[in-house]
């Protein structure tokens, strides 16, 4: 059967071309416009017949092979075809498939250039947004040679989702040289989980908001996600996804190299957490856990191993393996920071148990840390750790922090990176005002012997960390002096050339 055949868009009934999706940033609600299997019957004018209230339906079993997009028999997509037939009834008959279940039951290679599934916009028809709201189970197969290239955003192999999980999916060889909002599996996601996924070995080259999964998403939980290949973009650039407003990040790992402009980081290019009236953040959301960049990250400004930027935002058990640079020296004025871990970590942010393995290297920004480029006011940092050499020239560049502004907290962490011997280079930081709080912080002396232990001026009123003897700082006795609750720490002499390490470091 030919796919023209299925279905033309001159046969469907007048009413679909009003079930447009035009919100882009709120979930939708269930309505006639989202749901144009039933007609609802408020509508329906009084004394109609019996039979005209009955449900419109659909019947699919001339498009996918098996299933009836129950949960306990979903509908099943085999071949490029059926993958094909769920992008049409998605973009160009504006069904969401809300509450439908698919299962991907083969692995799927495909011979066309792709037309994402989901649309943000308009087409001729004049329809608006049409997102995929379904569940999607991929069965731990792979969908191959996605290929996509042409100037258009919100690209991927979902163009627009909404309200929908994907899970058990590996995206495999994709090739995309698009526009904005693009991602390998989706270019936009809201209200979305996104769970045991991969992309691998793709080549995406975007403008703004690219990433190797997704391109930017509001309210997305990301599980077990992992990434390989290449990522070019400009502004918010990263390997998972390029921008996170709202939402969860757990056991992420990103083995692509990540390359941009501006608010480019290893894992996401930023993560955004908004507050309730109350002051609170939304349960399930505001938190990244278990994240893991192993690749090269590059950029001109805002530039971070995990993130670019962390605003409103917890980030727990994390660490960088790769090269961090940012190189502004063709900027006639360059700002932002960089950092081994987060270049920006912003009011009401907190991190807890990150490291820093990879090279740092700046040139010409005024900011730039071991682990984090700029603390700002009132965040806290905890059990950090710094073993790369942080290399270059910025304003003020710090061993574990460029800069710390008021009110922020370092506590129990240590640095033993090599950084330059010069003014406004420091074992600990490069700049750091008076009403900051230090407790049990230390570097290695016999590497930063001569360097100055803060780059600017030191803070009045704070106790200056001193410095440790290798030897020493690889023992079970400083372990105690990081002063961290029992258990965070620990020694092994094949990691980290035996100065410690978390208990959970592999």
């Amino acid at each position: 059967m030919q796919f023209a055949k299925i279905l033309s868009v001159a046969t469907l009934p007048m009413f679909l071309f009003a079930c447009s999706d035009s919100n882009p940033s709120s979930v939708p609600v269930s309505s006639s416009s989202e749901t144009p299997e039933e007609q609802p019957k408020e509508e329906i004018p009084e004394n109609t017949p019996d039979s005209l209230l009955k449900p419109i339906t659909r019947d699919f079993s001339t498009v996918w092979s098996a299933g009836d997009g129950s949960v306990e028999n979903p509908y099943q997509i085999a071949t490029e075809q059926d993958l094909k037939n769920l992008a049409f009834y998605v973009n160009d008959s504006s069904m969401n498939f809300r509450d439908k279940y698919f299962k991907q039951t083969a692995d799927i290679v495909l011979s066309d250039a792709w037309k994402p599934i989901g649309i943000f916009g308009s087409n001729p028809n004049g329809l608006g947004n049409r997102p995929f709201s379904g569940k999607y189970d991929g069965g731990l197969h792979t969908i191959s040679n996605l290929t996509i290239s042409d100037t258009a955003s919100y690209s991927g192999l979902f163009g627009l989702v909404r309200g929908a999980t994907i899970s058990n999916l590996v995206v495999v060889g994709a090739t995309m040289n698009v526009g904005s909002y693009a991602g390998a599996l989706v270019g936009m996601a809201d209200s979305t989980v996104i769970e045991s996924c991969g992309a691998q070995d793709v080549s995406i080259t975007g403008r703004d908001r690219v990433a190797g999964v997704v391109g930017e998403g509001a309210h997305v939980s990301l599980k077990a996600v992992m990434v390989s290949g290449s990522v070019t973009g400009e502004n918010s650039v990263g390997g998972i996804i390029g921008r996170l407003q709202d939402g969860s990040m757990d056991d992420l790992s990103n083995n692509a190299s990540v390359k941009g402009k501006s608010t480019v980081g290893g894992i996401a290019g930023s993560f955004a957490t908004s507050s309730k009236s109350d002051g609170t953040i939304a349960e399930g959301e505001g938190f990244a856990q278990k994240v893991f960049n192993y690749s090269s990250v590059t950029g001109t400004t805002g530039v971070g191993g995990l993130f670019a930027t962390l605003s409103n935002t917890k980030l727990e058990m994390g660490g960088n393996h790769g090269d961090v640079t940012a190189d502004a020296s063709g900027e006639e004025r360059a700002m932002g920071s960089v950092g081994g871990a987060v270049a920006v970590l912003s009011t009401k942010s907190s991190m807890d148990q990150v490291y820093n393995l990879g090279k740092v290297t700046v040139q010409k920004l005024p900011t730039a840390g071991g682990v984090i480029g700029n603390a700002k006011t009132n965040v806290v940092a905890t059990n950090l750790f710094n073993s790369g050499e942080v290399a270059g020239v910025a304003t003020y560049l710090g061993g574990i922090v460029g800069s710390i502004e008021s009110e922020a907290k370092l506590e129990s962490s240590y640095n033993k990176g090599v950084i330059p011997n010069e003014n406004y280079a420091g074992t600990i930081a490069g700049k750091g005002v008076s009403t900051i709080v230090l407790n049990n912080v230390y570097f290695d002396k016999d590497i930063g012997g001569e360097c100055k232990v803060f780059g600017g001026d030191a803070p009045f009123d704070i106790n200056i960390p001193s410095g440790t003897a290798s030897a020493d700082m690889k023992s079970a006795a400083f372990i105690t002096q990081l002063g961290s609750a029992e258990g965070v720490w620990t020694i092994d002499a094949t990691k980290n050339d035996g100065y410690p390490v978390f208990a959970w470091f592999k």
